[in-house]
This record gives structure tokens, sequence and C-alpha cells, in this order.
């Protein structure tokens, strides 16, 4: 069963990588230090219905299967945990159904403050998920060595939201940050199940 965390996270990663690579290098101005990930599926972008339902929707249902095949592996404190970092996955299928206005600002149409919400919550769902996470891992015999770092990522997370909330030129770059942080986790910690089981 932990090979099949690892072959999540692997997917998941391949998804949150691959397709913003593809879908930048297909728009002319964009700048991945610059430009949020939700830039590529705004309303009005050439490749709007193609970011929305082969990249942002496939990558929502990839964090859920982490979170199910993660379940297995730990007990039935885990559950919080999981839960909140399930958002991450509604925060991707809510971005393809509302895409965001042009340039992704704070304010806008209605859709816009829908894909902002479920941004917030997903990003927030996922900070938090790893610091309960992490307390799970101090009673989970093959991540109890994760524990301390995992809940350290998790506070990464909550403090890269704030710094994401503020009209910045590197807001693109603070997000992929982020995005690296949960991803990379989802990595390590497929590995370590496999290495230690």
């Amino acid at each position: 069963m932990s090979l099949w965390v690892l072959v999540a996270a692997v997917f998941a990663g391949l998804l949150a990588a691959v397709p913003p690579w593809w879908f930048a290098r297909r728009r002319p101005g964009y700048s991945h230090l610059r430009n949020t990930l939700s830039e590529l599926g705004e309303s009005g972008a050439p490749d709007a219905a193609r970011v929305a339902w082969l990249a942002f929707a496939p990558l929502g249902f990839a964090v859920w299967v982490f979170v199910a095949m993660l379940r297995g592996q730990l007990q039935e404190d885990g559950q919080t945990g999981l839960v909140l970092l399930s958002f991450l996955g509604v925060s991707y299928v809510g971005a393809a159904l509302f895409p965001c206005d042009a340039g992704a600002p704070f304010w806008g149409t209605w859709r816009n403050q829908i894909h902002n919400l479920v941004a917030a919550i997903g990003y927030f769902g996922a900070g938090a998920g790893l610091i309960e996470l992490g307390r799970t891992f101090e009673d989970t015999a093959m991540l109890s060595n994760l524990a301390m770092l995992t809940a350290a990522l998790g506070k990464g997370v909550l403090a890269g939201i704030f710094v994401l909330s503020f009209e910045s030129p590197v807001r693109g770059l603070v997000q992929r940050l982020i995005e690296a942080t949960v991803f990379g986790w989802m990595l390590l910690v497929g590995v370590w199940l496999v290495v230690a089981a």
C-alpha cells in the first residue's frame, strides 16, 4: 500500500509541474516569477478551458487520491489533517470551475471572488493539514522522523499565504514556493514510506 502513496505523490507532482510549464510556454509575456498559476486559466485566456480541465481539475483529483492513499497508512487520529490537506484538491477543482479575472486581482467579478475564496481555503487547508499531520506523525512509527519537518513546512505554507495576499512582482514565485513545499512533502512522504516498508 505504501507504494501507492508514492505513485500518487509522483503523479500529483507531475501534474503540478508539467502543465503550468507547458501552458506558460504558449502564453506570450507570462512570467513564472510575476504571474500566478491561476492566470494561465484566467477568463479570456487562449487556453483557459484546457488549463481548467487538463491541468487544474486533474491536479485536484490527484491530491484527493494522494490523501486517500495516505489515509491507509495512518491511524484514525490522522483524519483531521487529511481532511484539511484535501482542501487543496478542492481549490484546484474550484479553479477549474471558477476561473479568475484577467491578472488574478484580489477583487473583481463574483467568479473571481469564488476563485480567490477556494484558493485561500485550499492553501490554508494545506498549511493547517501539514501542521496537524505533523502531530499525527509523532505517533506513527514509520513517519515519526518526519513529524517536526511536516509541521514546520505547514507553518511555512501559512506564512507564504500571508505573503501571497499582497500585490508583488514576485507573487508567482511565492506561489510556486508554496506549491513546491506541499508537493515536495508529498514525494518525501511517499519515498519515506516505501523505504520504511
